[in-house]
């Protein structure tokens, strides 16, 4: 048990490292922190630079910092009780609350898409589907993320089988692994959904 959270402790300290505040500071001197959403992620590296460049970026890297964290925990802790999804969601956890910026970080989509890369790619596939459906009755991106989270973990939960890539392992099943992975990306969805749902109260009672 404690190699497998040294490998989450290993995966938090690379998955922290604030790419999109890193990028956005370089490119245009502001704060990502304070700018656009707050949100230290790729859509937000768009909205604050307007630059398609600087968002590719920031989501090459949080997608890489998550598969390399699968990578270098099972160099380092080798593949008996595949360290690899304790790495991996520590990867996101750290992504979401680095301590490098006191806990103000991502949501985790593009980390966790590299994660799962490595150990469950087909809910990469699943994912989108269910996001590009969801947004085109809801026409908002965080709603949209939190909707084909929940109906990817469903899916996971009630027909595995249709979801391709996933290998139990003695570290973690892949239902726990999808659950985990959900659970931390909806906690940094909350707020976003909650103003969605907000406004829509306001639009209804001025009709």
């Amino acid at each position: 048990m404690e190699r497998l959270a040294l490998a989450a402790l290993c995966g938090y300290v690379l998955g922290s490292i604030p790419t999109a505040y890193l990028v956005v500071r370089w490119k245009s001197q502001q704060d990502i922190r304070s700018s656009g959403s707050g949100n230290v992620g790729t859509v937000n590296s768009y909205e604050v630079t307007k630059s398609v460049f600087v968002a590719a970026i920031v989501l090459i890297l949080d997608f890489a910092k998550g598969a390399a964290a699968v990578i270098l925990v099972r160099q380092l802790f080798g593949h008996d009780s595949d360290p690899g999804p304790w790495g991996g969601l520590g990867a996101v956890l750290g992504h979401n609350y680095p301590v490098w910026l006191r806990g103000k970080g991502g949501r985790g989509l593009a980390t966790g898409a590299g994660v799962s890369s490595l150990l469950f790619w087909g809910l990469i596939p699943t994912w989108v589907t269910f996001w590009a459906v969801a947004y085109a009755f809801i026409r908002r991106v965080n709603p949209a993320s939190a909707v084909a989270c929940l109906l990817t973990f469903v899916t996971v939960l009630v027909i595995p089988a249709v979801i391709p890539g996933a290998e139990p392992t003695a570290g973690m099943t892949p239902t726990w692994f999808a659950g985990a992975l959900v659970t931390l990306i909806l906690l940094r969805l909350i707020d976003p959904v909650r103003s969605y749902v907000l406004e829509l109260k306001r639009q209804r009672s001025v009709q």
